[in-house]
């Protein structure tokens, strides 16, 4: 079943659900997941005049299908581990370092793509995480429990789907999170509701950077500043 057209239009569907609930300014911050979250958050940002960052977490998957992931990691490198799963598939320890050890290289990576300025000011803010969809969770939880740590007031997770389960595991990272489109399909994937799921490009990521910048949409450590 399809829900949105593509990103931009999943992002223009969930300000609406958000437009009556969030009303923050500059006080508030859209943290986006690269790359899918980048387009939406992007969205959410010019409709409720809510500036945007990015926040990278990695997925931790599995060494024989990396889709399927076993918990994610924030930008200090502390895990959020799915421990029903690393049981089920025995998954030993040193597995887990290794797996941790790569994504981190790529974390640094992608800050150094796509945040290098450094993250912007968290403390005693609103955060919005925002993902272009929820399968397992376990990357958005990163996200927040990163915008905890430094300091955040609330944090809200909001994408435009997910599963209707997912609830229960955000708890406690966050304080609230928004679906537009829950599913209790078993068989769910982000892509099944999107009727165009590319992979985006770095060109289009850089694309949608450019224009926040340009519309004084985008936040980084070099514009931090004392918020009243």
């Amino acid at each position: 079943m399809k829900v949105f057209k593509n990103r931009d239009h999943a992002g223009e569907l969930l300000a609406q659900k958000l437009k009556n609930k969030v009303k923050l300014g500059k006080r508030g911050l859209i943290l986006a997941i690269p790359r899918g979250g980048i387009p939406v958050a992007y969205k959410l940002a010019e409709e409720l005049s809510i500036p945007l960052s990015i926040v990278v977490v990695r997925k931790l998957g599995l060494p024989w299908n990396e889709e399927a992931g076993f918990g994610a990691v924030d930008p200090d490198g502390e895990t959020y581990l799915d421990e029903k799963t690393l049981k089920y598939v025995s998954l030993d320890r040193k597995t887990v370092e290794e797996v941790l050890k790569k994504e981190l290289e790529e974390l640094r990576k992608r800050e150094k793509k796509y945040i290098k300025e450094g993250y912007p000011n968290m403390k005693n803010r609103e955060i919005i995480v925002v993902d272009d969809g929820i399968a397992t969770g376990y990357t958005a939880i990163a996200a927040a429990g990163f915008a905890k740590k430094r300091g955040a007031k609330k944090v809200t997770v909001a994408v435009p789907v997910c599963p209707s389960d997912v609830f229960e595991k955000f708890v406690k990272y966050t304080d609230e999170v928004v679906c537009y489109y829950t599913c209790s399909e078993p068989s769910f994937a982000v892509g099944m509701f999107y009727e165009d799921f590319h992979q985006l490009s770095d060109e289009e990521t850089f694309r949608y950077i450019k224009e926040a910048k340009r519309k004084q949409l985008f936040e980084t450590g070099e514009s931090n500043r004392e918020l009243p």
